[in-house]
């Protein structure tokens, strides 16, 4: 039998060679196989005993790569041993270090995404607004990317590739390119800074550039307003960065100031009848916040003024609590006679 294993060849290999090479295989696969069965019952036992979930998600994410690597181990032995040619040697040595870049990569990026998704996004899902949970998938998806394509490099160099020359390439051609994209990239960087900073938040009330509206959405490059007149306007992201941006729903409240004019002929009196009522429909009116002012503040050319500055809760119906003031200003003033002035001028003649 073992004359009949050394004698006949195949590929210009004896079949002892062969056997062995194929155990070595079979062992990759076996020892991966075992490896998969300890970390899954006695490891992850273990793992579940302990209150940390870290060790949980790094052993749940590096028991398939460590069997790949184990098992493409077993391969890279069964065909070194069968001692071909150098250049298939080389062959399969470059073959071996960019499978295990690959699977280290892997592993990585599977550590760094569970750990995302075991406790950022659940912070993140605590916080309020929106602008974080759209920015999130981008900012994780940005991270694999990084992590994929240096592992790409790394497996170009183990193969023998001039990285160097790649990545001045490269350099030159980002260089130019960065420049061509100057303002997408400027743009970018302004929803980071939003992203940081956190001026304002989805559905915020917000005026920016002129633009007076409720933020829609914010993306990578350009951000929707919808304004008051229910027109959506987009913005480039750069312009929050570079521009003041006035946050109207960061107000306790919303300040409005009205100022009445009553004729000469109410006099004393009637100044302080009209002050009288403006404090208790201050006093009464549902939706009315913070401290009121009534003030007779001005002698006008056909009027005495009156001003009256009061303060609209935050999240009451705007319109609705203005509307129920004046109308409460108009009742008040209609009962007690008291009468609203216009221009006037009087005209002397000379005989």
């Amino acid at each position: 039998m073992k004359e009949f294993l050394t004698s006949y060849l195949f590929l210009g290999k004896s079949l002892e060679l062969w056997v062995i090479a194929i155990a070595y295989i079979i062992g990759g696969f076996a020892v991966g196989w075992f490896i998969s069965l300890i970390c899954s019952t006695v490891l992850k036992s273990i793992a579940n005993k302990t209150k940390s979930h870290l060790d949980d998600i790094i052993l749940a994410v590096t028991e398939k790569p460590l069997v790949f690597c184990v098992t493409i181990g077993g391969i890279r032995l069964g065909v070194n041993y069968l001692d071909f040619d150098s250049k298939v040697d080389v062959v399969t040595d470059k073959i071996f270090a960019v499978l295990v870049t690959i699977a280290v990569a892997w592993v990585i990026v599977k550590i760094i995404d569970s750990i995302i998704e075991e406790y950022l996004v659940p912070y993140v899902a605590k916080t309020e607004g929106n602008l974080d949970d759209q920015l999130l998938p981008i900012v994780r998806k940005g991270i694999k990317a990084i992590i994929w394509i240096f592992a790409g490099i790394v497996a170009l160099k183990n193969t023998g590739y001039d990285v160097g020359a790649l990545l001045a390439g490269l350099g030159i051609g980002g260089a130019a390119i960065a420049f061509a994209a100057k303002d997408t990239l400027s743009n970018f960087f302004g929803s980071i800074a939003v992203f940081i900073d956190r001026p304002f938040q989805i559905n915020d009330r917000v005026k920016v550039s002129g633009i007076d509206g409720f933020v829609d959405e914010i993306g990578i490059r350009t951000s929707r307003i919808r304004t008051l007149d229910n027109r959506i306007v987009t913005i480039p992201n750069a312009t929050f960065a570079l521009s003041p941006i006035e946050n109207i729903s960061s107000e306790p409240n919303t300040k409005v100031s009205e100022v009445l004019d009553l004729t000469y002929d109410s006099g004393y009196k009637g100044v302080e009848k009209a002050m009288a009522i403006l404090k208790e429909i201050a006093a009464s009116t549902p939706g009315l916040s913070g401290n009121p002012l009534v003030a007779f503040s001005s002698f006008g050319e056909s009027s005495l003024k009156i001003t009256f500055v009061f303060y609209i809760a935050k999240g009451a119906d705007y319109f609705g609590t203005l509307n129920a003031v004046n109308l409460a200003i108009l009742k008040g003033f209609d009962e007690a006679k008291l009468e609203f002035a216009y221009p006037t001028r009087v005209l002397y003649t000379r005989k």
